[in-house]
This record gives C-alpha cells, structure tokens and sequence, in this order.
C-alpha cells in the first residue's frame, strides 16, 4: 500500500509539472507581443520573434531592473530612403534658413581641409570655394528679395522662387556640395556639414521644420510615382558664377514601413526598450519619430553641434559625444546608453551601412543583427554576407546562441515603391531587378562557404574592406 502511495504521488507531481509547463507555455504564447507582416521575409519574421520570446518579459530569466534594449539606425534602416537628405531637398525648395547672408559662405566652407583642393575630375575639378561661392552669391540675392526665412511666412511666394534662376543657382550648387563633399571627403567632414545648414535656429524651430516635411512626405510617399530620381540644374549662364552649370540627381522618396512601425510596438510590448543611434541630427530623428508614429522609442543619440544663445552654430558638440557614425557610435552608445543597462551591450542591432558596422559587430551581448539589404560593397556587405551563409546552413537563433555568434538576418525592400518584400533582395531607386549581394559580397559568402568562421571573416574586415581605420574586434565590448 505505500509503495501504491508513493507512485501515485509521483504520478500527480510529474502531472502537476506537465501541466505548469504547458500552461508557461500558453501564458508566454498568450502574451508575448509577435510580429505578423507578411512583408518580413519569413527567417527574419520567425527569429525575431524567437528572440522576443527567449529574451522579452515573459522569459523565465527576465529582469524588469535591466530591461535588455535595441539599438537601431534611422536612415535607410528604419526609414527606407534618408531622412536627413531628404530634409534638406525641403530646406531648399522652401528656402528654410536663419543664415545670415553675409555668413553663408562661411557655413558651406565649415570644416572642410582645403577649400581650394579640386575635388577632383568626377566633379569637374571644381573646388569647395569656387561653387559655395556662387552658391553664397545666389543665397544672398534671395534673402535680398525677402525669400528666406526660417518659418514658412514666406511660403505664398515660393512658386515665384522657384522660377527664378537664383532659386536655382543656390539650391543646384548646394545640394551638389553635399554630393561632392560626401564623395571626396572623410565621413568625418561630410556628416556634419550637412547639419550646419541648421546653423542659427534654435532646437525647437528645427523639430517644426522636420516635422513639417516628414508630416508631408509621410502623405506624399504613399504614391508609387513620388518614388523616383530627380535632377536639379542651375542656370546655363548666371551672372557672376565662378563653377559654370551644375547639376545633382538625388533620391525622392522618404517613409517608414508598416513592418518597422510593427518591430518597434512588439519590442516594447514584450519589455524590450528601443534606441535610436542615428548620424543624422538629433533634432531631425526626434521629428521623424513623430512624424512616422514611432511607438516605444526610448531615446535618441545623433548628431548634434553646439549652441550660442539658444541657437545652433556651426560647430560640432564632441563634448556631448562622439559624431554617431563608425566608431563614433560605439563610443556614443558606451557613454550614453550602456551606463543606463549595468553596461550591458544591446540584445539587437539593426543597420544598412558602414557607418553602422562597429555597432552592429562589437558588442557581446548583441544575439540578432537585422540589415536592411542595400547590396553594399563595405563592411556592413561582410554582415550581409554571413547572414546569407547563416540561412543557407539553416541556422536557428538557437544555434547561433550556442556557438556565441550573432544571428545576422538581411531584409529587402522594393525601394521603387518604398515598401518591405517577403525576400532578401533588394531592389533599389531606380533599378529594374532585385540584388541579393555585391560582387564582393559573393566572395566573401563563398569564403564562408570554404569554411572561415564568421568571427574570423569579420576579424579581417579592415583588411578586406579597407575602410576601417580602427576595429575593436567580433563581439569585443
């Protein structure tokens, strides 16, 4: 009778366990927030949620003190398409500027090494000088005539601007800078020169401007035709110009997709804070979180000069922090972020270019990389090129888990319609057929193929890329 007894308890005891971990199951099924868009290619849709479901609030291990956190890139990660370049279409076609006239030349020489170097025979061996000169030139006749302003009290005028050859002379020459300055320059250089355009407006009246465009752009941006490429020239013979004729093609078309939109309110819902590291400026990337109804942002570190008497000047806050591209990116999230978390390193990483590599590739505690495909020939091509590798070989997050490496995942989009697509390719502006990788990229999968880990590719991306001046290392913060 008590041997009876005995097995009949363990019987309830292993009936009783059976039964809390089923019902452990039904409660995290239940209330663990998952993405649903059919638009997510499917190994991207199920590791994400994987990972919400390991990691989030309903995981046994959770600690609501040190809630795990995201870090994202904004242009052309979270945005298809870049928030800042587009912006500064709008600055132009709406003359938005607190620059005085006399200071405009200033501001477009700011921080270049060499404003008389040629830029160079792809950009008719023109230099910095020469072409913000006629641009200055330009700017100062419209402010002369009353155009510029920096709300948009002048806006019943703008289709008399735009027809003018002034109007065309400065917006030309100064989106072309923004070209040739990008193309022939260090990161360095380029990435705050764009911000500079900000110079005299206070915080707020840059949020409004931003807010404003991307508020218009949201709308306009769900026509298929608004998607397209656009080329601005100025004047074949403008009085006074030192450069001659000049045009620049640039991208229409800024949004942030619905499958975005979902990631963001499923991280938060499942207790999973969300951080913005963006190289556009902090005021701008504050304005789009808006604009584009961004739930469950925590904050934002980006791009940001320093202030005189409430106003931006033409010079970058390195006191605040690094410049939030490449390395300057890990050193911001380390002095900002990662204080906040115990010095833990984010739980996912998402990016599209080389200035997001360092990020995406340091941190220990990083367990999911999501690119956004843009069929890059840089390092962030290396990330492409494992996640690729990780999908052939049918990798589960569990499996990455165990080895210590990142799961890389590649999402595509059809940026000819600004919209996400249940594959891995990507069809960029423009293009008639989806890419899945660079040329490069092919070599470096195929190296993996061969049978380097991706720790060791990515070990010797200086060396394969050249275009890291300092790596810490795979998994190294």
């Amino acid at each position: 009778m008590k041997n009876l007894r005995i097995v009949a308890c363990l019987a309830a005891i292993l009936m009783l366990s059976c039964f809390s971990a089923q019902h452990a199951a039904a409660y995290q099924n239940e209330y663990v927030t998952l993405l649903k868009s059919e638009n997510w290619a499917p190994i991207v849709r199920s590791t994400l949620n994987d990972m919400m479901m390991r990691f989030g609030r309903t995981a046994p291990e959770y600690d609501p003190s040190i809630r795990p956190y995201a870090v994202f890139d904004f242009d052309n990660t979270v945005s298809i398409l870049d928030v800042e370049e587009q912006l500064a279409i709008y600055q132009l076609e709406h003359l938005r500027f607190a620059i005085q006239p006399e200071k405009m030349y200033e501001v477009l020489t700011t921080g270049i090494p060499d404003i008389n170097k040629s830029l160079g025979d792809d950009w008719g061996n023109l230099s910095v000088a020469q072409v913000a000169a006629d641009a200055a030139a330009a700017y100062k006749r419209l402010c002369d005539k009353g155009y510029v302003a920096v709300d948009a009290s002048r806006a019943d005028a703008m289709a008399e601007w735009q027809a003018s050859d002034d109007w065309k002379e400065f917006a030309a020459k100064a989106r072309w800078l923004y070209d040739a300055i990008g193309d022939t320059m260090d990161v360095s250089v380029a990435y705050p020169w764009i911000t500079y355009w900000f110079s005299g407006m206070t915080p707020k009246q840059i949020h409004d401007l931003a807010l404003e465009a991307f508020m218009y752009y949201a709308k306009a941006s769900e026509d298929p035709s608004f998607w397209q490429k656009k080329t601005w020239r100025s004047p074949a013979a403008y009085a006074g110009a030192k450069a001659g004729q000049l045009s620049v093609t640039y991208n229409q078309g800024i949004t942030v997709s619905p499958e975005l939109r979902e990631l963001f309110a499923a991280l938060d819902a499942n207790g999973i804070d969300v951080w913005i590291c963006s190289a556009s400026y902090v005021d701008v990337i504050n304005a789009a979180v808006t604009a584009f109804d961004l739930s469950g942002v925590d904050g934002v570190v980006a791009m940001t000069n320093k202030k005189r008497n409430g106003v931006y000047i033409n010079q970058y806050d390195y006191d605040f922090h690094a410049q939030t591209q490449g390395i300057g990116k890990t050193q911001s999230i380390d002095k900002l972020v990662r204080p906040l978390y115990r010095d833990a390193g984010p739980l996912l990483v998402a990016f599209d270019s080389q200035g997001d590599f360092n990020f995406s590739s340091e941190y220990k505690d990083t367990v999911v990389g999501l690119g956004l495909n843009r069929v890059r020939t840089d390092d962030a091509g290396l990330l492409a090129a494992i996640a690729v590798y990780q999908n052939e070989r049918g990798l589960s997050l569990a499996d990455t888990l165990k080895s210590g490496d990142t799961r890389y995942l590649l999402q595509g989009r059809n940026e000819n319609a600004g919209q996400l697509w249940s594959r891995p390719e990507t069809q960029a502006l423009g293009k008639k057929n989806p890419q899945l990788l660079s040329e490069k990229a092919e070599v470096w999968l195929q190296m993996l193929r061969d049978g380097m880990t991706p720790r060791d590719l990515l070990n010797k991306a200086p060396e394969l890329t050249g275009k890291l001046t300092r790596y810490d290392g795979y998994k190294n913060r």
